[in-house]
């Protein structure tokens, strides 16, 4: 029987020693069509891309002789779990080589969907650069029988190869990691010591204690710092002996993995942080102090973007395997039948728009290989936002492509409106975390090409962004730090004139408030930075009258901080919220409520030597603050009250030598039932960083 879309036609193996995935073209648009449920054809494409993958060499040292018999069973259900999950490594002969060996050993497995998912995500994962091919075999050995021991969490069985993948890499900073490090030997240390909830490994990090320097006095930085306990296992002595931020991180992401839960450590600036898979489609961040995050495993990309998408579209299978089929068909086209190629190219993204690998792929191939008319760019890149919109930093990772190529032939009067499209595409737009949008902003100026139309371009930013939840903020700050220095008071008129345009408002006097919502926005979004670099734009020399505050020892973890009120009024100076966190001190003011309270998030995680809390209130007014209520907590969510006093008047210290030894969070409330406002001037907090 002939399908529609002309099948691709595999040689029996004893008609020819070499056999290849012989493929038949389609030769008009109505041939493209794939039926990605057929099985047949799956894996007739799947072999057609895995040659293309190998190469010429490897593909005929795969097909000949002695690994016939491999590759003859490799065209079944291990075909399909390696091919089917995620993006094939750089090496995809190395991916092959570790398959094979697996199957020479333990192909009686495979019969088991577990062990075979549990192979295929050691091939893929193992394939990498720099993890080596040997070790492969004692990754997928621990999996398998702590499985069959009944050894793991329960989620393990139900997870895909795509997801395994984030399991099985246990390592170090994304690399292998042998016995001296996170090996077999901590996984089984860890399976068997640390058993806890999915949810409650983000907190197991803080099983092993936060030291810079070890018993002896050795610092973490040097080589002496686990010396003494080498013949420990090292999860074990760094829960004994301790570690800072990279240690720790990786204990609780391993001891994650160790069971069988999807986690991966990340990078953040100056601190190492981890993430688990709490549940299908949701990653939480654990110890983590930024939103700038480094993923150290990802199958696509190494932003928190990425990790959200992948997660979204690999679970939505069956456009996954379309988009992969018709990726695959638009890159065996490319050079015989480019404009076919292009077509199904628009398939593969038109089958799973969320693909942002495929459109990356799809506007660099558009750009390097065809020349493409002003307005057929513009038709693909208004598609483009359209798709990704939702995701900005992933629709930036294409727009940019985009917007680059096209500048060229866009006149210099007509720039600023292009470069503005992608603005007004994300402005309603919340998006899934913060991103880098001042170094999106670098870029289009650099394209814009013509420094005398830079402040004008971010005037017309702010005019967009000015209702935006999330991105006015850091728009700002890009512009305090481009246009701020020196005392040049231009910017600041720009940004007073598109903020009275964008919010309909008055210029002038209006600009100071008319930043309050992008300080609360930035304070409601966690965002530390733009809601710094606000405070910074619109900071005064005046502090809070305020008698002299006796510190406690230690740094002042509050300074450069946060702060998120439970509500804001009239009252309410957010332009000087981050003044409270500083000795000088500052103005915060609720609206009248039940239970009033102010979120304090930390510059810096640390170990708290103490709190001062005051205002500069009398009278009846300080009696709006009692009864008063302090309590900490690492991560945000789970709090401990520290401190509760009904005596008006402050300022209140509270002693926590010894008393807290983590906290990356401050709640200061009034506790009882009145309805009333709630005002403080200062938020204190002291101790040693922890980071």
């Amino acid at each position: 029987m002939r399908a529609r879309h002309a099948p691709l036609l595999l040689l029996p193996l004893l008609l020819s020693p070499v056999l290849r995935a012989a493929i038949s073209l389609p030769e008009n648009e109505a041939g493209l069509e794939i039926r990605a449920e057929d099985v047949a054809t799956r894996r007739q494409w799947a072999l057609t891309e895995l040659e293309r993958a190998l190469g010429e060499r490897e593909w005929k040292n795969l097909t000949n002789g002695p690994r016939a018999t491999f590759f003859r069973d490799l065209q079944g259900k291990l075909l399909e779990e390696l091919m089917f999950s995620g993006p094939l490594p750089e090496d995809a002969g190395k991916m092959v080589r570790i398959a094979e060996a697996l199957w020479k050993d333990y192909r009686g497995d495979f019969a088991n969907r577990n062990e075979l998912t549990t192979a295929a995500a050691v091939a893929l994962m193992y394939a990498k650069k720099d993890w080596p091919e040997d070790q492969a075999a004692a990754r997928y050995l621990y999996f398998r029988d702590s499985r069959k021991a009944g050894k793991l969490h329960p989620v393990f069985d139900t997870l895909e190869t795509w997801e395994k993948r984030y399991v099985v890499s246990a390592g170090g900073n994304g690399g292998w990691a042998g016995n001296e490090g996170w090996g077999e030997q901590s996984l089984v240390w860890l399976r068997d010591h640390v058993k806890l909830p999915i949810k409650d490994y983000t907190g197991a990090c803080w099983q092993a204690p936060y030291r810079l320097e070890n018993v002896f006095g050795d610092s973490i930085h040097g080589a002496k710092y686990y010396a003494p306990f080498e013949k420990m296992i090292h999860a074990e002595r760094v829960r004994e002996v301790g570690g800072v931020c990279g240690s720790l991180s990786h204990y609780g992401a391993t001891a994650a993995r160790a069971n069988g839960i999807p986690a991966i450590t990340m990078g953040e600036p100056g601190h190492c942080a981890y993430a688990v898979r709490t549940k299908r489609g949701e990653w939480t961040p654990a110890y983590s102090l930024s939103w700038e995050r480094g993923l150290h495993t990802s199958l696509w990309g190494r932003t928190w973007t990425q990790l959200v998408l992948q997660e979204k579209v690999l679970d939505e299978k069956y456009a996954a395997d379309r988009n992969a089929l018709y990726l695959w068909e638009a890159r065996a086209l490319k050079t015989k039948n480019p404009e076919l190629a292009e077509k199904a190219y628009q398939r593969a993204i038109a089958a799973q728009p969320l693909a942002q690998p495929t459109w990356l792929e799809y506007v660099t191939w558009l750009r390097d290989s065809r020349k493409l008319e002003p307005l057929q760019w513009k038709k693909v890149y208004d598609e483009a936002l359209a798709a990704l919109a939702p995701y900005p930093e992933a629709a930036w990772d294409v727009a940019q492509i985009i917007q680059a190529a096209l500048m060229k032939d866009v006149p210099q009067e007509e720039r600023i409106p292009f470069l503005l499209s992608f603005h007004n595409a994300i402005a309603s737009q919340n998006g899934p975390v913060m991103w880098d949008l001042p170094k999106a902003l670098d870029e289009q100026v650099k394209l814009l090409g013509k420094p005398a139309q830079e402040l004008e371009f971010f005037e017309q930013v702010v005019i967009l962004q000015a209702k935006s939840e999330s991105w006015l903020a850091p728009v700002v700050a890009w512009g305090s730090e481009r246009f701020g220095k020196g005392g040049d008071t231009r910017w600041f008129e720009a940004l007073g004139r598109g903020l009275s345009t964008g919010t309909g408002g008055v210029a002038g006097d209006a600009t100071r408030k008319a930043l309050r919502p992008a300080i609360l926005a930035a304070a409601a979004t966690g965002n530390i930075d733009a809601f710094q670099a606000l405070a910074k734009v619109v900071t005064t020399s005046e502090g809070a009258k305020l008698p002299p505050l006796e510190p406690f020892p230690g740094e002042l973890l509050s300074a450069g901080g946060l702060i998120r009120l439970s509500t804001t009024s009239n009252w309410d100076s957010p332009e000087s919220h981050a003044a409270v966190l500083e000795e000088k001190g500052g103005r915060l003011h609720t609206d009248s409520e039940v239970h009033p309270n102010v979120v304090v998030k930390l510059a810096k995680l640390g170990e708290l030597s103490g709190i001062v809390v005051a205002d500069s209130s009398t009278g009846y007014n300080a009696s709006r603050i009692v009864p008063i209520k302090v309590s900490v907590s690492e991560d945000g969510q789970s709090w401990q009250e520290v401190f509760r006093s009904e005596k008006p008047g402050g300022p209140w210290r509270i002693p926590l030598e010894g008393k807290v030894p983590r906290a990356g969070w401050v709640k200061v409330e009034r506790d009882d039932s009145r309805k009333e406002v709630f005002h403080l001037a200062a938020i204190h907090v002291y101790g040693r960083r922890l980071q």
